[in-house]
């Protein structure tokens, strides 16, 4: 279980949504908004926790009922910076503090490069602080398959970094999963749907928001 930030460690990379931004106030509220609108349904909280965490491809088609992939991208495209993510404040000083420290810094996210480079911009990201940024569109793999982590691994390689130098935090249990399994560290954030006694449950050492971080690294 990792539980520090220690002297070992090279590089802290990071999930993006609901642990550097919340996302799921305003994009459940853009969903059902996209569903009612072009789809004429009710989507309820219920059905979106269910699936929630999916590729965002297989997720929008089921959310809205529909088997066009590209119309519900399209839809959901048409909406998109009318539900901004929300900046958790800390995110920021974090990434320059760890930049400062001599640790490569990354965010791995399962978002589109499209949402992701929005909300960079959106909130002011300093991306001279990010060594590293890799999205949905730069794997075929989705977590918590550990196979997404292998174009990180190899530019990790590059800079003579190995897995086990490496602390990736993020807030579900799929991220839990695909770290370990990549030979990553990990710590959870209780920011997103996964509770302290969830992350406990299954050996995650979870702080309660990215705020904490800071107070985990020697």
């Amino acid at each position: 279980m990792t539980e520090r930030i220690g002297k070992d460690v090279k590089a802290v990379f990071f999930d993006h949504d609901d642990t550097l931004v919340g996302t799921i106030e305003p994009k459940w509220a853009e969903h059902k908004f996209v569903a009612k609108k072009h789809y004429g349904k009710d989507l309820k909280d219920e059905e979106i926790i269910i699936h929630w965490g999916k590729p965002f491809p297989e997720l929008v088609c089921i959310l809205y009922g529909t088997d066009n992939i590209e119309e519900a991208l399209a839809n959901n495209a048409a909406h998109h910076t009318e539900f901004p993510k929300i900046l958790f404040d800390p995110s920021i000083p974090l990434l320059q503090h760890l930049h400062e420290i001599g640790m490569l810094t990354g965010i791995i996210t399962a978002t589109s490069r499209f949402s992701f480079d929005h909300d960079l911009t959106l909130h002011g990201f300093p991306r001279e602080c990010i060594d590293y940024t890799q999205t949905a569109d730069d794997t075929p793999f989705h977590k918590p398959d550990p196979r997404v982590f292998e174009p990180a691994i190899k530019w990790l390689k590059a800079r003579k970094v190995e897995p086990r130098e490496v602390i990736y935090i993020a807030d579900g249990l799929q991220d839990m999963k695909a770290a370990l399994g990549a030979g990553f560290g990990f710590i959870g954030v209780q920011t997103g749907l996964t509770t302290a006694d969830r992350f406990s449950e299954n050996g995650a050492f979870s702080v309660a928001s990215i705020a904490d971080i800071n107070n985990l690294i020697d």
